[in-house]
């Protein structure tokens, strides 16, 4: 079965409406970021996306062996909790980097001076 396949295969079947409503959603938020202020933190939004994709890279293997042990990974609903849990796992850790560099950093000084 081609990667493809396999992908429409296990993830549940969404209307394409939905799809295109929620990329436009993600087009429109970054857009709305652009002018409120992502322009001046790209670098740290950068940072913090790339980092906690990094550590869900290497998470991910440890999460994939738990859920085996639990017998998750057995129905393809399992597969699709587990990568929706992941992707939520790394969504929260970018913004809680992204709040750690920007917000605690300045209050207690590490800053960089602009």
């Amino acid at each position: 079965m081609s990667s493809e396949n396999v992908a429409f295969f296990v993830w549940p079947v969404v209307n394409d409406t939905v799809s295109i409503v929620a990329i436009v959603l993600a087009v429109v938020i970054f857009i709305f970021g652009i002018f409120s202020g992502a322009r001046a933190n790209k670098v740290r939004m950068v940072f913090a996306v790339c980092l906690s994709t990094v550590i869900g890279w290497f998470s991910m293997p440890l999460a994939v062996k738990l859920v085996l042990t639990l017998h998750i990974l057995d129905t393809m609903t399992g597969i699709v909790i587990l990568i929706t849990v992941m992707m939520a796992f790394v969504a929260a850790l970018a913004t809680t980097i992204y709040e750690i560099i920007t917000v605690t950093l300045s209050d207690i000084g590490m800053a960089s001076k602009k």
